[in-house]
């Protein structure tokens, strides 16, 4: 098994450090206050709510994590709601026969996954109110069971995009009423995250503790990967732990993918060589990708693209010395630009630090432009 996944979590050895932030959300959760992650996309929020979910489990404590992605509607939402409640409480349970008995009104449907086998829940409703008053029902449900219980709800930005009015004062008006259920909220759009938590008009303003999630120690990142390649017998070139973070910026996603390629070389020794042939073959198959990303930029935003990447850090876009040495042209075309690659998610933003400063999001991408510039 490759030790370094991408898109999973697979137990605390395989877990790197977040030791502060652990601690932090576990005492949000401990002193009942509901949590709220601000980081970048693919920066580790996920594996670290697995690896409390994982801490809070060995307690008794029940988890349920919710990814919204994927639902357009509030249909959507309390669907996977009551199928996350039911994968926690099936119908062998006692919990989970009182669960089925309060929705039988709701007429729900157990099916097979048509991927994975499992049985999935839906329920047979058809009016907007009728899903309102089946949301406060679902919390309600949980916060009367004799259990603590925390809910992650991921993308939860989404909810923004439902065509319902009013989504998070229904949300917010349901939640402030539990008292045995806390809740974890994270999504990849920050922006939109901000605007639902940090805006004084909203309702969810000031209800939940921030955690801003930054990128992992460099040298507590460096000490892991040498480790768990140690525990395999592969030997890692001290030159060659510095480029893989230098290469990836020290962002968790792209460096577990850069060392899950090197892994998979099944070399005992890894110097600066093989981590160059790894990242070859990881932007060889990712090129397909990019040139669609070119196909569906403008000229300008490809080329604004380009030069940041080329600069890697970038805090004074609008500055003559930046629009000349690109050769980008005014600055109000740079302006229009850059807040459509912020959009698209293609720039991020950095508004968090004492010198803020623009970069490309997609670390592989930006080695891909560099090579190409």
């Amino acid at each position: 098994m490759n030790p370094f996944l991408t898109n999973n979590y697979n137990g605390p050895e395989f877990f790197c450090d977040r030791e502060a932030e652990t601690q932090l959300l576990l005492s949000h959760i401990a002193n009942q206050n509901n949590t709220v992650f601000f980081a970048q996309r693919r920066i580790g929020k996920t594996a670290l709510i697995k690896h409390v979910f994982y801490l809070l489990q060995k307690k008794k404590t029940n988890c349920i994590y919710l990814d919204i992605y994927a639902t357009r509607h509030l249909k959507d939402f309390t669907n996977d709601l009551a199928n996350a409640i039911y994968q926690i409480f099936p119908i062998r349970k006692t919990v989970g026969k009182h669960f089925m008995e309060s929705l039988k009104l709701l007429r729900p449907i157990i099916s097979l996954d048509e991927v994975s086998g499992t049985p999935q829940l839906s329920l047979d409703i058809t009016r907007t109110h009728q899903y309102e008053k089946t949301i406060v029902q679902l919390l309600q449900f949980l916060d009367t069971q004799n259990t603590k219980v925390v809910i992650a709800i991921d993308e939860f930005q989404q909810i923004l995009n439902y065509p319902e009015k009013n989504i998070e004062a229904l949300l917010r008006s349901a939640i402030q009423r539990l008292k045995n259920v806390q809740f974890i909220f994270c999504g990849s759009n920050q922006n939109m995250m901000h605007h639902i938590f940090n805006s004084a008009k909203r309702p969810f303003y000031a209800s939940a503790k921030n955690i801003h999630l930054r990128r992992i120690n460099t040298n507590v990142y460096k000490d892991f990967i040498e480790e768990i390649f140690a525990r395999y017998k592969i030997k890692v070139d001290k030159n060659a732990l510095e480029l893989i973070l230098e290469l990836t910026c020290g962002h968790t996603y792209y460096t577990q993918c850069l060392c899950n390629e090197i892994f998979a070389l099944h070399d005992k020794r890894i110097n600066e060589e093989k981590v160059y042939m790894a990242l070859r073959e990881l932007l060889l198959s990712n090129e397909g990708v990019y040139y669609q990303y070119r196909n569906l930029l403008t000229a300008t935003q490809w080329k604004l693209l380009k030069a940041i990447a080329v600069d890697e850090k970038v805090d004074q876009p609008y500055s003559q010395n930046f629009i000349h040495s690109h050769l980008l042209g005014t600055s109000a075309i740079v302006k229009r630009s850059l807040e459509s690659l912020i959009a698209k998610e293609m720039i991020y933003h950095h508004t968090d630090l004492d010198k803020p400063y623009y970069e490309v999001y997609d670390k592989f991408l930006m080695r891909w432009l560099q090579r190409k510039s």
